[in-house]
């Protein structure tokens, strides 16, 4: 498999009818990222992916918190 093909596999979240919660892909990221065996680069890409979406996470809680505040 190409990084193109894994590319278009992330199609996925295009389609509104899949939950793709931010929490659970943090949580994924951080059961690779236990293993002794995920080390050097990739330990350095999945930690960049997993800051990536723990910010968006945050940002959606935060999004969330001012729109109740609103209304």
């Amino acid at each position: 498999m190409e990084p193109d093909d894994v590319i278009r596999a992330f199609v996925m979240a295009l389609d509104d009818d899949v939950e793709l919660p931010v929490d659970d892909a943090i949580r994924g990221l951080a059961v690779l990222l236990v293993n002794p065996e995920t080390q050097g680069k990739e330990r350095a890409v999945l930690t960049q992916v997993g800051g990536t979406l723990y910010r968006v996470g945050l940002n959606e809680r935060v999004i969330e918190a001012v729109k109740k505040r609103v209304q």
